[in-house]
């Protein structure tokens, strides 16, 4: 009966022995999975990070891009239009003599809301005589009128 009481609590050391053993394989095992976890949660997190980063400026030059020709296309439209009014208001000298006026007056002409505005040099609208807000057409007759804007005219 001792013998048996001796193996059994031999068995019983044994079994407890390698219960813990196997408890702290598995323990190791799940503390390094946890650490796997998370780096990669924080790897997760950095691709996220970036992703946002990426997609936002993408949007943004995206944005920019179509700003950017849309200011173009507007800019070609009011040059176009005011080479259309010199033409109409007896004409230019030449296309020279008209890129070295336009130079001369593209800060003074705006296009806002769609509509062109003739502006001052701090941006405030420019007005005629009468008190109304000056027109292209207004405004080409005063440059033509000006002693030195109006050598770029024909006449």
């Amino acid at each position: 009966m001792q013998s048996e009481k001796n193996d059994d609590e031999l068995d019983y050391k044994t079994l407890l022995a390698n219960a813990k053993q196997a408890l702290k394989l598995e323990y190791q095992k799940s503390s390094a999975l946890a650490s796997q976890l998370q780096a990669t949660k924080t790897q997760l997190e950095q691709v996220q990070a970036e992703n946002k980063t990426l997609k936002e400026s993408a949007y943004e030059d995206v944005v920019k891009h179509f700003e950017a020709r849309t200011q173009a296309a507007e800019a070609l439209a009011l040059k176009t239009e005011v080479r259309q009014r010199f033409l109409e208001a007896n004409g230019c000298k030449d296309d020279e003599s008209f890129n070295i006026l336009w130079d001369s007056i593209k800060n003074k002409i705006q296009i806002q809301d769609g509509e062109v505005r003739i502006v001052a040099q701090n941006g405030t609208p420019k007005f005629t005589l009468t008190g109304s807000m000056m027109t292209l057409r207004d405004f080409i007759q005063s440059l033509k009128q000006d002693p030195i804007s109006g050598k770029f005219f024909l006449n």
